[in-house]
């Protein structure tokens, strides 16, 4: 059984005692140590080679153009972030006193930095949506139609399009003949607007000026459907598409349930239908921190997964599978702190695992991207230990 149908089977519940890792996701810094503590990987321009190394084919999963959501420019699809702006901002030097710098940034806001950090959050002095003259020019950066959204190319499978290295009898061929699953970063209905004008300029907005609000959702919407019925027109099928959101903080969520209701539902529901009428198995809802309160919203809306249940905001999968059943795929869940910690507290996390992956509908993969706490001893034991849980000897292997 190839990565395609072991990836759709486990999302209809119909494999048990098996897994998918469905992605790395490291820092950078976190790569560097491992590079230092012995991993045997060269190129550390992408995420090809260590995909192989810890990962292999069995856990193939690749992502087309065009992007809807946030993206990372960076190497190995590390920050810095920005959103699916065609084109994006130039990038301006303001002020530099040697410490600190000041910058129009790619996504168009204005930031204070701490000169040659581009990884941690910076001061944001100005953002690039205020009102609704400057959200009328942003959003002409989000036009689905613009040419550059679907390159030369972008239907195929070929080294520069993968995140594995591509088989030599998939080059040059449609995504159609993959033995593997494929996605897309697709949606972000509240994230990305709260991204364009700021997290307190959006609460304001919810009472100031609704109006503006929806206007930037519906137009999100809008975005997003067209750029899916693009791809879905042109016969390609996927397996996953990607909603990136992170509207929750550790004790709940940054909008109420109420607004969801009144504001979201209607408007994911238009893309969720989509999906799911072009058999997309895994719609993945993104977001931090505590979920509890808007993860029934969500899949009333028609959202069916969800990543990456962060542990340290008391995501616990086992108590969500038991609260939703077959209703919720989830990914993540895997503890990043524990990871970072000794064999016996990922023992733990390894015994979860085996609990969750019981019946299907079970991604393992850290809480967030791995940190540099994590030693490359560490996660080669994760890995190890996690391959011994698979049911199929064929899946089983050893990391050296």
């Amino acid at each position: 059984m190839n990565a395609r149908e072991r990836f759709k089977k486990i999302c209809r519940f119909e494999r048990p005692n098996d897994f998918f890792t469905f992605g790395l996701f490291c820092w950078n810094d976190t790569y560097d140590r491992w590079l230092k503590e012995g991993m045997p990987v060269i190129n550390m321009e992408n995420v090809k080679e260590a995909n192989m190394y810890f990962l292999g084919y069995e856990n193939q999963n690749e992502t087309i153009r065009p992007n809807g959501a946030i993206q990372g420019l960076g190497k190995n699809m590390n920050p810095p972030w920005a959103p699916p702006l065609e084109p994006l901002f130039e990038i301006e030097m303001l002020k530099d006193d040697g410490t600190y710098i000041e910058l129009i940034e790619k996504d168009g806001s204005t930031v204070r930095r701490r000169k040659g950090d581009f990884i941690s959050m910076p001061q944001y002095i100005k953002y690039p949506v205020t009102d609704r003259k400057s959200w009328e020019m942003f959003k002409k950066r989000l036009d689905p139609s613009t040419p550059a959204r679907f390159p030369e190319g972008w239907d195929i499978m070929s080294d520069k399009n993968m995140n594995w290295p591509v088989k030599p009898e998939h080059n040059g061929k449609k995504w159609e003949e993959r033995d593997f699953p494929l996605g897309m970063f697709s949606y972000s209905l509240c994230g990305m607007p709260r991204n364009y004008m700021g997290l307190e300029n959006f609460s304001y907005a919810i009472y100031e000026d609704i109006k503006l609000l929806e206007d930037m959702m519906d137009w999100q919407t809008y975005f997003a459907y067209e750029l899916l019925k693009k791809v879905f027109d042109s016969g390609l099928k996927l397996e996953w598409v990607w909603v990136w959101e992170d509207i929750c903080y550790n004790k709940g969520p940054l909008i109420s349930p109420k607004f969801f209701r009144e504001f979201m539902t209607p408007r994911y529901k238009k893309i969720t239908e989509l999906l799911h009428s072009n058999g997309v198995d895994a719609i993945i809802l993104d977001s931090d921190g505590n979920l509890d309160e808007l993860m029934p919203l969500w899949i009333d809306a028609g959202i069916n997964a969800t990543y990456p249940l962060e542990c340290a905001s008391g995501m616990d999968a086992r108590i969500y599978r038991k609260k939703f059943g077959k209703n919720l795929i989830m990914f993540g869940n895997i503890d990043k702190r524990a990871l970072a910690g000794s064999k016996s507290d990922i023992d733990r996390e390894i015994a979860k695992t085996k609990e969750l992956i019981a019946n299907g509908g079970f991604f393992p993969g850290c809480d967030h991207h791995i940190p540099p706490e994590v030693s490359f001893e560490n996660i080669k034991y994760f890995f190890n230990e996690l391959y011994k849980l698979s049911d199929y000897p064929e899946l089983r292997k050893e990391i050296v």
